[in-house]
C-alpha cells in the first residue's frame, strides 16, 4: 500500500468514527481513528498520516488547540476540521491556525470526498516537489528585473550606458510589461539616485491642472491659489520625473513640455521668475506614439525630443524563457508581503503557465499568483489551484487553440502518453505525479490506450 495514503480520524463519537474508517478504507486508504485529542496526538506521532480530520469539540481538550499543536510541529500536516457548530468565529481562527478545510456535519458525502482527495493530493505534490525557493529572509531589491532574454540583457546594457547621465529615455510596450519598473531601475542605477523619483500619470490629471501640477504657481495665479506650490519638476530637484502614458497628455501641455525640454528653463504659473532643472525626462507609453503623430494627437517635435534613448519593453509571451525565474522572484515576493509559505511548485504549473498568451504580461502573472497562493493550502502551489485561477481563459499550445487549461493538461497528458508507449510508471515519472493521481486523470479526461496497444 502507498506510503501516501494514511489518514487519522479524530471525533469522539464512535458512529462518526466507524461511518468514516468504513469510508475511507473502501478508497483504498489506511485509516486510523481516535476518541480524545491525546490519543489523537500520539498516533498523529507513531502513523505519520498524510491527512487528518479532527473534530472541533473533544471531550479532553478544543480540537482548535490541537490543531495549533500539529500546525506548529508540521506546518505541511493536512487538517479538515468538521464541526455541527456553525459559527462564523470559529470557522476563521481554524483557517487562520492552519487548517486544509472546514466542513459542517452532517457530513455531504461529496464534499468531504472531495476535500479529502485534495488533501491527499496536496500532501503527496509536498512530498514529490523539491523547494524552489530561498528562505524568507533573503529579500530581493524592490527595483529589480527578472529575466536573461536577449532582450532583456540588451535592455540592461542600455540602463548601464544611461547611469553615467541624465539622457532623456521613452520606454514603449504593451500594458503590464514593466516600463515604470525600467524607469526605476534607471533612476536607483544613476549617479542622482538618492534625489526623488517623481511619477506624473496622465491619464489621471485634470488638463486645467495639470500645468499648475507640472510647474508650480504662485499664490494669487488663479482662483483658489491662496497659496504657492511646488511643481513636480521643482520637486524632482536633480532626481527623476517619469510621466506614465505620456501619449494622454493634451497637446495644449505637449507644447510646453516640449519647451521645457528645449531649454531646460521653466516659470511657475502667475510668476516671472525663471526656474531650472537638471531632473531626467522618462516617458512611457503602451500606444505607438509615431500612428498619434499621424493623426495630429501628438507632436512630431516632442516625439523626437522625448526619444533620445528609446527602450522597447517586450511583452510577456516573447520572453516565455523568463518563466521560471519570475515564478520563483513572485513567489519570493508574495511569501515576504503576505506572509505566506508557497515554496513548491508542482511539475504541471510551470506547463500550464508557458501555454497561456498573458495579454496583461508580468503584471497579469504577479496579480494571478498572488491569487494562487492565497488559495494555497499549504506550501506547494498545485496545477489545479492555477486552473481555477486562470479557468475559461484562452490559451495557445503550439499552434492550436484551447479554451480552457482542462485541455491543456489532457494534451500534455496525451502527448507524454504516446511519448511513453502508454506505459503508466513511466509516464507518471515524466510528469512528475504518482500512478494513482495519473490513472484518476485518465478515468477524468477519458483516455484509454489505442486498439493497437490493447489488442
Amino acid at each position: 500500500m502507498s506510503a501516501l495514503n494514511r489518514v487519522l480520524v479524530i471525533d469522539d463519537e464512535a458512529s462518526i468514527r466507524e461511518s468514516l474508517e468504513m469510508f475511507l478504507s473502501e478508497k483504498g486508504l489506511s485509516v486510523r481513528s481516535a476518541g480524545l485529542a491525546e490519543e489523537g496526538f500520539r498516533l498523529w506521532r507513531t502513523f505519520h498520516p498524510q491527512v487528518i480530520i479532527l473534530d472541533i469539540r473533544l471531550p479532553d481538550c478544543s480540537g482548535l488547540d490541537l490543531l495549533k499543536r500539529l500546525t506548529s510541529r508540521d506546518p505541511d500536516v493536512k487538517v479538515i476540521m468538521i464541526t455541527a457548530h456553525h459559527d462564523m468565529a470559529t470557522t476563521i481562527e481554524a483557517m487562520r491556525q492552519g487548517a486544509y478545510d472546514y466542513i459542517h456535519k452532517p457530513l455531504d458525502v461529496d464534499e468531504f470526498d472531495q476535500a479529502v482527495d485534495k488533501a491527499l493530493h496536496s500532501a503527496e505534490a509536498t512530498v514529490r516537489t523539491r523547494p524552489i525557493l530561498k528562505s524568507k529572509d533573503e529579500e530581493d531589491p524592490k527595483t529589480r528585473i527578472v529575466g536573461s532574454t536577449p532582450e532583456l540583457l540588451a535592455i540592461f546594457k542600455t540602463i548601464g550606458r544611461l547611469s553615467r547621465n541624465q539622457a532623456t529615455v521613452l520606454i514603449q510596450g504593451e500594458t503590464g510589461t514593466g516600463k515604470e519598473l525600467i524607469a526605476r531601475v534607471i533612476h536607483e542605477n544613476s549617479d542622482f539616485k538618492d534625489e526623488p523619483f517623481v511619477t506624473v500619470d496622465c491619464t489621471t490629471l485634470v488638463e486645467s491642472l495639470l500645468e499648475s501640477e507640472l510647474f508650480g504657481h504662485e499664490k494669487g495665479a488663479f482662483t483658489s491659489a491662496s497659496e504657492a506650490k511646488t511643481g513636480w519638476l521643482e520637486l524632482a530637484g536633480e532626481g527623476t520625473i517619469f510621466f506614465d502614458e505620456i501619449g494622454d497628455l493634451p497637446l495644449s501641455l505637449q507644447a510646453k513640455l516640449l519647451r521645457f525640454l528645449e531649454e531646460r528653463r521653466f516659470t511657475r504659473v502667475g510668476g516671472t521668475r525663471v526656474l531650472h532643472s537638471l531632473a531626467r525626462i522618462i516617458a512611457a507609453t503602451n500606444q505607438d506614439l509615431t500612428e498619434l503623430v499621424r493623426q495630429g494627437r501628438f507632436r512630431s517635435d516632442l516625439l523626437f525630443r522625448l526619444k533620445v534613448i528609446g527602450i522597447k519593453a517586450p511583452p510577456l509571451r516573447q520572453r516565455i524563457e523568463d518563466l521560471p525565474a519570475l515564478l520563483e522572484f513572485f513567489l519570493n515576493r508574495i511569501n515576504q508581503e503576505l506572509n505566506t509559505r508557497v515554496t513548491r511548485v508542482e511539475a504541471q504549473v510551470l506547463s500550464m503557465l508557458k501555454a497561456y498568451t498573458w495579454p496583461g504580461n508580468v503584471r497579469e502573472l504577479k496579480n494571478l499568483l498572488i491569487k494562487a497562493v492565497l488559495k494555497t493550502h499549504g506550501s506547494v502551489l498545485l496545477a489545479d489551484t492555477i486552473q481555477q485561477c486562470l479557468g475559461g481563459l484562452t490559451i495557445r499550445l503550439g499552434n492550436e487553440c484551447l479554451s480552457t487549461l482542462e485541455e491543456v493538461e489532457k494534451a500534455h497528458i496525451q502527448k507524454t502518453l504516446r511519448q511513453m508507449g502508454w506505459n503508466i510508471s513511466a509516464t507518471a515519472k515524466a510528469l512528475g505525479v504518482s500512478r494513482p493521481t495519473l490513472r484518476k486523470r485518465l478515468k477524468s479526461y477519458r483516455l484509454s490506450p489505442p486498439t493497437e496497444l490493447t489488442g
